[in-house]
């Protein structure tokens, strides 16, 4: 058939259409097989395009509207064809980036066709994220194939994209938190420092990522990220600093023109092994490092509360000499023009405390406190209903959702902990699985190691061990002693702010009401 024929009757977007298929067909066996395999499976082709790279190919599909409705898939559905013999980890990350630019498709799931047989264990190990269903071609020819909808069933019902315990890097990860993301943003490019501080596993490295990648989007940016939790002494840190700073600043800049005179590192960014102690040099260094800088730099800092030597894991020493070097950057902070600090923990002390040892602290209200609280109740549903579509679990009812909130008010380990166990029992044939509050309830009573009762617990006693005296408090207040409970009472009627932590950190509503109520309720077995 000439192309003249082919293209009667037919719009010009079309008419496009169709050459790129047949390009795409062209293109190799496997190619030609697919095709003829989204055909076999009822599948709708509406958008087929070469890659820059030769081995790829781009497709948006359909599935026929009966299995839209088990996956409550409604959008056009992402696909990736490559004749790969080997995935990397950037080739995931390139269809999430593909994906966010694309309106008209599913935000939750992507297809992969690879050569790769390992391709499938790489996107299970990116669970939390975008679910990446990987197919090989061999999965598509042969006799009676599963058709595509059966492929997509058995990867989805084999991973838990709710238990992930880890920090969220990829925003298909990241949920909520919309306010407390501008809002720092905004303070970084006034220079303006920000100390993020909550409760265990409530999200604090998740939104010094969010706000990382926010920065990078943007571009222009210096933006550095250290986990003091990886340091072992005050040298490490400053080392840290220099040499990721210099880095970044070099890729920023034009690299044959960046060549600061520096006492502590190499023209080519490393540290001088003769300078055995850079803290008489460091600072200066980092201005001549940021000198050309437009935009204040970002020095992002994790698990900062080990820097306050009354609470560091570290070594006493080493735990001093880091609050020192921290000490040491404070007049580059205060200055608001070249270098701001965005940090996160659990204890604010290393700010709140106005003496340290007898002395000033001299790190006292350097930092704008923000208080990370457990999600709101609407973030919370959004989150446990897209990490269940990327699993074929559906949470209509929203008395499941009440469920959750009143045990876990929000908080975000807690929750998808719960709903890890609850969704344990679909099967690739079950979907899609509704978790129902029955099911929901029996999950978050189980006892199970690392379930939701015992993580609760966990929360309860890293807050135990950061703030003694309102933990203390906690006890009397929700105590079944009626004597012990108007005690805490009296004390609040006293000192309404004594359970300043346990309210901003979410433990507790501003009425002194349980929020968390799986971690309150752990009260009663950490007597």
């Amino acid at each position: 058939m000439t192309d003249p024929q082919r293209r009667r009757g037919k719009t010009n977007n079309q008419a496009a259409l169709d050459d790129h298929k047949l390009r795409f067909r062209r293109s190799s066996v496997a190619a030609s097989q697919f095709l003829d395999y989204l055909v076999a499976s009822e599948v709708g082709v509406w958008r087929v395009e070469p890659d820059s790279n030769p081995s790829r190919w781009w497709l948006n599909i359909t599935l026929p509207q009966h299995q839209q409705n088990i996956f409550d898939l409604q959008r056009e559905i992402k696909v990736l064809f490559t004749d790969y013999e080997r995935v990397e980890p950037r080739t995931l990350a390139v269809i999430h980036e593909r994906v966010r630019r694309d309106i008209r498709v599913e935000s939750d799931l992507a297809i992969l066709v690879s050569n790769d047989a390992g391709a499938r264990d790489k996107a299970r190990r990116r669970a939390g994220e975008m679910a990446i269903i990987a197919v090989e071609p061999n999965a598509f020819v042969g006799d009676n194939p599963p058709k595509l909808h059966e492929l997509i069933a058995e990867a989805i019902a084999t991973v838990d994209h709710y238990d992930v315990t880890t920090a969220i890097r990829d925003p298909s990860g990241f949920y909520g938190r919309t306010a407390e993301v501008e809002s720092i943003a905004a303070d970084l490019k006034r220079a303006v420092s920000v100390g993020v501080f909550g409760l265990r596993k409530a999200g604090k490295t998740s939104l010094l990522n969010a706000v990382t990648t926010l920065r990078n989007n943007e571009g222009g940016h210096v933006t550095i990220h250290i986990d003091v939790s990886e340091i072992v002494t005050a040298e490490q840190f400053r080392s840290a600093v220099l040499e990721k700073l210099w880095s970044a600043v070099r890729d920023l800049s034009s690299p044959a023109q960046f060549s600061p005179r520096l006492r502590t590192l190499t023209r080519s960014g490393t540290r001088r092994m003769e300078v055995l102690d850079s803290a008489p040099f460091w600072v200066q260094d980092i201005r001549e490092i940021l000198a050309e800088v437009d935009f204040p730099a970002a020095l992002v800092v994790d698990e900062i509360d080990q820097a306050f030597p009354l609470r560091s894991n570290l070594e006493p020493d080493e735990a001093r000499a880091l609050y020192t070097a921290l000490v040491q950057l404070r007049s580059l902070l205060q200055e608001q023009e070249s270098l701001v600090l965005l940090c996160a923990g659990v204890d604010p002390a290393l700010f709140e405390r106005p003496l340290f040892d007898g002395r000033d602290n001299l790190l006292y209200k350097l930092v704008r406190l923000l208080w990370l609280a457990p999600m709101p109740r609407e973030e919370m549903a959004a989150m446990v209903r897209s990490l269940g579509r990327r699993m074929g679990v559906r949470i209509r009812d929203h008395k499941t959702i009440d469920s959750l909130f009143a045990h876990f008010g929000g908080h975000p380990l807690l929750t998808r902990k719960a709903c890890s166990i609850a969704a344990k029992a679909r099967t690739a044939e079950s979907l899609p699985f509704h978790l129902t509050t029955e099911i929901l309830n029996r999950a978050i009573e189980t006892r199970a190691y690392s379930g939701p009762r015992q993580e609760a617990a966990d929360v309860l006693k890293s807050f135990t061990e950061w703030f003694p005296d309102e933990s203390a408090l906690l006890h009397l207040y929700f105590s079944r002693d009626v004597d012990e409970s108007e005690g805490g009472r009296e004390i609040l009627r006293e000192e309404p702010d004594a359970l300043a932590h346990a309210i901003a950190y979410g433990l507790c509503f501003s009425d002194y009401s349980a929020r968390i109520s799986a971690a309150i309720s752990a009260l009663d077995r950490t007597n």
